[in-house]
């Protein structure tokens, strides 16, 4: 086989993330026009520039109150897909295109653990040590904090009492492939713990301190060079062909870099290795959502919330009066739907762009039993959770810095990459083997509900956002 040709994943036309987000909006409503008339979608990208934390959480509410919402998701996720790109010395065509080309499977390298196999996921949280065997009461807790859905608190308590054997997770002869092994939230080396075999894909090696760790096990694969998914996707997708031998694979999707909209583009990539893959190649495809990226509301979440807000010290209510805590509340409701209204303009649109286009719609759209003009000819099982608002490496900014300090007070609560990896590792677990398929989007570790903005949506952004 000729030699790979030297290129990478773009956007179209050179167009920046905000300009590809306002195109594939803009397209949606032209196409849908009954469904989006209250939005106020501005002409031009330019002046969408300054408005679109207030517009996407008005676009997202509309969707969910349309009858069309599921043929809308597909809508989008099919407009941000024509928008992605290989270019090469042979010039630029689609991405889904260049990876029906042939390429060879990256060289991989393997190590055995040889500990007994069982990951036992206990937890700390507010100074106690929570043992797997009470993940039952650690959801009850939780919900009963507003830290999560119940839907989350439902699904730690199936694990707790379906999936573990003696307070151990067993996940000896499932096939995981991590795109973004290392990332901060991606529970790698939990499921490895587990006994999984784990193919790990990243721009570097996985840490040999893991081989040192006591009690290890599983299997771990990785290229020996590095697994660039923007420069290298055509030999990714054979590598994990070549990995699943036929066994198909649970796939995470946490691959994340900053800058040059590359968080936009990762995971528009990550989205068409899956639509490449054949059905029987694909047990389940695990994302996780940003919190503060628009989604669904539940009624339990606007229960909590009105709640929450009746409830508020005097002092809380005074700052709102004020107008010192934002303006608009979290919400946006149209009809009887309602999305959060949580985006925060620093983090930039490719991270805004990367979160609902190509994660929370196309998961809709993998999941969706509707399966007109959908690339994959049967539904997916997709873990789609919204994760928690965590203390990451990427969050050293001082906005960020300033939230965190003041949240406690309001009800809300960060979770450490730990605590976070942890959580959402049981979570994707039990959305891996729960009889009934998950529905993206329903199970969130939002951290609290607040009708309040603790951060301000307002004002230019810059290009360190925060994880996922």
């Amino acid at each position: 086989m000729a030699p790979p040709s030297t290129g990478q994943v773009l956007l179209a036309d050179d167009l920046s993330a905000l300009q590809v987000l306002h195109a594939v909006l803009a397209d949606t409503v032209a196409a849908f026009p009954g469904a989006f008339g209250a939005v106020g979608l501005p002409a031009t990208a330019e002046a969408f520039r300054s408005v679109y934390p207030d517009v996407l959480p008005r676009f997202e509410a509309s969707r969910l109150a349309s009858d069309s919402r599921s043929a809308i998701a597909r809508h989008l996720a099919a407009a941000l897909a024509a928008n992605l790109v290989w270019r090469d010395e042979s010039g630029a065509r689609p991405l889904q295109e260049a990876l029906a080309e042939p390429a060879d499977p990256l060289p991989l390298e393997t190590h055995a653990f040889d500990g007994r196999s069982g990951w036992q996921p206990e937890l700390v949280y507010r100074g106690e040590r929570w043992e797997a065997t009470r993940l039952a009461e650690l959801g009850g807790l939780l919900v009963s904090r507003r830290m999560i859905t119940p839907g989350a608190g439902d699904a730690l308590a199936w694990v707790g009492e379906s999936l573990l054997d003696a307070g151990v997770l067993q996940l000896t002869g499932r096939k995981i492939a991590v795109l973004g092994g290392g990332a901060e939230m991606a529970p790698t080396r939990l499921w490895l713990a587990s006994g999984a075999d784990v193919l790990w894909l990243d721009t570097q090696p996985p840490p040999r301190s893991w081989w040192q760790k006591p009690g290890m096990s599983g299997r771990l694969f990785w290229p020996g060079g590095n697994a660039d998914l923007l420069t290298k996707p055509q030999a990714v997708l054979a590598t994990l062909i070549e990995f699943a031998g036929g066994t198909p694979l649970d796939l995470g999707l946490y691959a994340y870099a900053p800058g040059q909209a590359r968080e936009l583009r990762l995971t528009a990539s990550m989205s068409a290795l899956v639509n490449a893959l054949p059905d029987e190649l694909v047990a389940s495809v695990t994302m996780l959502v940003s919190p503060t990226t628009p989604t669904a509301m539940s009624a339990s979440d606007l229960a909590a919330m009105d709640a929450r807000l009746a409830a508020r010290p005097l002092w809380e209510a005074a700052l709102a009066r004020l107008g010192l805590l934002g303006s608009g509340g979290g919400r946006v409701a149209v009809g009887d739907a309602a999305a959060t209204r949580t985006v925060v303009a620093i983090q930039g649109a490719s991270y805004q762009a990367a979160q609902y286009l190509g994660k929370i719609m196309m998961a809709e759209s993998w999941a969706s039993p509707d399966r007109s003009g959908s690339v994959r000819s049967q539904p997916l099982r997709v873990s789609a959770n919204t994760a928690a608002i965590t203390r990451t490496r990427s969050l050293s900014h001082p906005v960020f810095a300033a939230a965190f300090g003041g949240a406690a007070a309001f009800g809300v609560e960060t979770l450490t990459p730990r605590q976070s990896r942890r959580v959402n590792g049981l979570l994707a677990v039990h959305d891996w083997m729960h009889p009934d398929l998950p529905v993206p989007g329903a199970v969130r570790v939002h951290g609290g509900t607040e009708e309040d903005e603790l951060v301000s949506p307002n004002g230019e952004g810059t290009d360190r956002p925060p994880q996922p």
